[in-house]
């Protein structure tokens, strides 16, 4: 019985790691192993049988064994760029080139590496040392089906000795999508080009200023307010242009990087940052400049990260730069395929990538042995982290959703006094002024990014008061691995879509071997025995590849689904316990790739004010109201089977996602079978979900990749 059920395994492991091309064939064939022997297929196939649960031992010593072959992964702080990118929603490329270096080619193609967040508008300004003179050209569009990198290309060509440049995508936040409102922005003489990243918080007063002054603006945007402000102090006596970016810099309150590119000097850029990151790389070609080093990896292998306040003058052959800063870009050659083929979006290829990302996660078993989570990264903090009682967990949009979710799963293991997850845009300072002892505080910050302003605000606001800080990453290297130097890689890798899917499915995964990290640590200085919570936490996260293999299946059910909130005006998502952040992360996919108006609920929360909103087919403009119901077989079962039935009576239509068919009869006739996974059950019941809003952005004709008004936070908000 036990040979059958372990090549029963193996076949699945073969399924789910098929769902990916992006891993390298010794890394796939390690995973294929890893999984074939290691996830343990727990009750949620459809004949609801447990597998022998003995597997877990013998599995999790075949990852490690698959681990040690695949040479490791990277502690906390090192350069092992094996997981994300830095790619921020607005991208800076910028280049001093040598001789005839092609700087619009290099400028575009470099918006093009780092554009993955979505934008609405790209632009660039190039000219030729010897004469100065700019040519400009910029786009916006309002359909997400138009590229507008690709409307800058088909709109401009090469000019012979245009060697330095500037360039940007932008994602609207003050002022309209327009071509105008686009960068690069003009100061009033027509001699200083600037694109910019971030926000001036105090950009009305300036432009009030400005236009006392006698100047005229010809959009909204701040980055205007900036040209013509660095402009004005370069006409009004500053030493060069460098002081006349430093003085307007100086009086603009908030995250900014700025390029500024001046025809009085046609043979070098100025640079400054303040909070949205910005990176210098000299190369043989020229020096080069870029919001995200992957931009210029093909001209430069290194890196200068500006410091925050810090203004450069950048050369061809960076003289003015302290080169001892220059760091490993480790970047690699093979960032990945060009396109999401043989998948027609990269939101559904990402989706199914979600078996192998969690191998990674999990370091191939390297990070789990039996119960124990092994994390260097916090390893190395075991004597500042020890005492630890109360815990804040913070993010933003899906990675607070996985912070909460990280906070059941933290109470779960049962190791704090206080566990809370805060949206990072509500924290403030009281938030860190509970306790008296900042040893027994501690922060868990949640990005995909590390580059997220909000998320930095609170890391440096909680360092302050020497709070330990804890990070769950996906980018090596962020600004906010640096800050804190402790913390766990999720190496999701890179996500193209520019919403959320494995990097959200790989910070829960991340979070629950920290749960499980906090509570053997405690055991140790508690003298504890090992708890059914951390024992069945540590085989769930050991079942957790296959479960995902075999999620991949519920396909054909999703497109069901769909098919029954096309025409929706609102749709409503509950779950409760593990099920709750995901009802919450659930509804998020909807809105953002499916357009449609959901929101997530506890499961009794909807007879506080949303029953109101539930119509029949009867009453409804659009027919009964859809309701996503996350029945799974744990404790709150009963509660959310309870649910159901008052939402039908009222004459909601329903979609039941579970994992024992039983549970749905006489409720939803074609419920979505997921399997049962312990305390990551709920995890698993994101696969169709994340299906059904793709699905319905199908049926829409939207475009799931880069949806419209959508961007994800970097360094500037």
């Amino acid at each position: 019985m036990l040979a059958a059920s372990n090549s029963r395994l193996a076949a699945l492991g073969r399924i789910a790691s098929r769902q990916s091309a992006s891993l390298s064939a010794s890394s796939s064939s390690q995973l294929r192993a890893t999984i074939g022997t290691a996830a343990v297929a727990s009750d949620a196939s459809s004949d609801g049988r447990r597998a022998d649960a003995g597997l877990g031992a013998a599995a999790i010593a075949a990852l490690a064994a698959a681990m040690a072959t695949a040479g490791g992964i990277a502690s906390f702080g090192g350069r092992n760029s094996g997981g994300g990118e830095k790619a921020g929603c607005m991208a800076i490329t910028a280049v001093v080139g040598k001789g005839n270096f092609d700087a619009r080619k290099y400028l575009l193609d470099g918006l093009d590496k780092i554009k993955s967040r979505g934008y609405d508008g790209a632009g660039f300004a190039t000219m030729e040392p010897a004469r100065g003179d700019m040519e400009i050209v910029k786009k916006s569009s309002v359909d997400d089906k138009l590229d507008p990198i690709r409307m800058v290309r088909e709109s401009s060509r090469s000019s012979l000795g245009h060697s330095i440049g500037i360039a940007h995508t932008r994602w609207a936040t003050q002022g309209s999508i327009t071509d105008r409102n686009a960068h690069p922005h003009l100061d009033a003489t027509g001699k200083v080009a600037v694109v910019h990243n971030g926000s001036v918080f105090n950009k009305q007063d300036l432009r009030k200023e400005l236009k006392a002054l006698g100047y005229t603006f010809e959009g909204q945007t701040d980055t205007e307010v900036i040209a013509k402000l660095i402009g004005h102090y370069y006409k009004e006596g500053a030493v060069d242009i460098r002081d006349a970016t430093s003085r307007a810099m100086k009086r603009c309150v908030g995250a900014s990087g700025v390029v500024v590119m001046c025809s009085d000097k046609p043979d070098e850029l100025v640079v400054f940052c303040n909070g949205s990151p910005l990176y210098i790389g000299v190369g043989e070609n020229g020096s080069f400049v870029a919001s995200n080093p992957a931009a210029f990896k093909d001209q430069s292998r290194n890196y200068i990260k500006l410091d925050d306040r810090e203004v450069a003058t950048i050369t061809v052959d960076g003289r003015n730069l302290d080169l001892t800063r220059q760091v490993s870009a480790d970047v690699k050659d093979d960032v990945g395929p060009a396109s999401p083929a043989p998948y027609p979006h990269w939101f559904i290829k990402e989706v199914m990538e979600q078996p192998q990302a969690i191998g990674r996660a999990l370091g191939f078993g390297g990070r789990l042995f039996l119960d124990t989570a092994m994390l260097g990264g916090l390893q190395d903090k075991y004597e500042k982290l020890k005492n630890i009682e109360n815990l804040l967990v913070v993010g933003c949009g899906s990675s607070f959703n996985a912070a909460s979710y990280g906070t059941k799963l933290l109470r779960h293991t049962g190791v704090f006094t206080n566990v809370a997850a805060i949206d990072a845009d509500s924290t403030e300072e009281s938030d860190f002024r509970v306790h008296n002892d900042p040893s027994r505080s501690g922060l868990v910050v949640v990005s995909q990014s590390g580059e997220t302003k909000e998320l930095v605000d609170v890391v440096r606001l909680a360092q302050q008061r020497d709070v330990p800080v804890i990070s769950i990453i996906n980018t090596v290297g962020s600004t906010i691995a640096n800050l804190t130097k402790c913390g766990v890689y999720t190496f999701a890798g890179p996500e193209h879509s520019a919403s959320s899917t494995k990097s959200f499915t790989t910070q829960v995964v991340c979070l629950a071997l920290m749960a499980l990290w906090f509570r053997q640590t405690k055991a140790k200085e508690h003298g504890w025995g090992t708890s059914n919570e951390q024992t069945s936490l540590a085989e769930a996260l050991q079942r957790l590849p296959i479960t995902f293999g075999m999620l991949m299946r519920t396909q054909s059910s999703c497109k069901v689904a769909a098919k029954k909130l096309v025409g929706k005006e609102h749709c409503f998502v509950l779950g409760k316990g593990f099920g709750e952040p995901i009802a919450m992360e659930g509804a998020l996919k909807l809105k953002e790739v499916g357009y449609l108006h959901a929101e997530g609920y506890s499961g009794g929360a909807l007879k506080h004010g949303p029953f109101a909103l539930i119509e029949d087919d009867n009453n409804g403009k659009q027919g009964a109201t859809p309701i996503i119901m996350l029945v799974l077989d744990d404790n709150h079962a009963h509660h959310m089977r309870t649910a159901c039935e008052e939402v039908k009576a009222r004459g909601a239509e329903l979609i039941i996602i579970t994992d024992k068919k039983r549970l749905a009869e006489g409720l939803d006739d074609n419920p979505i079978i997921i399997p049962s996974n312990g305390p990551l059950t709920a995890l698993g019941a994101m696969v169709p979900l994340q299906m059904i809003a793709y699905e319905l952005a199908m049926l829409k004709d939207n475009n799931p990749d880069a949806p419209r008004h959508l961007r994800k936070i970097y360094a500037d908000k």
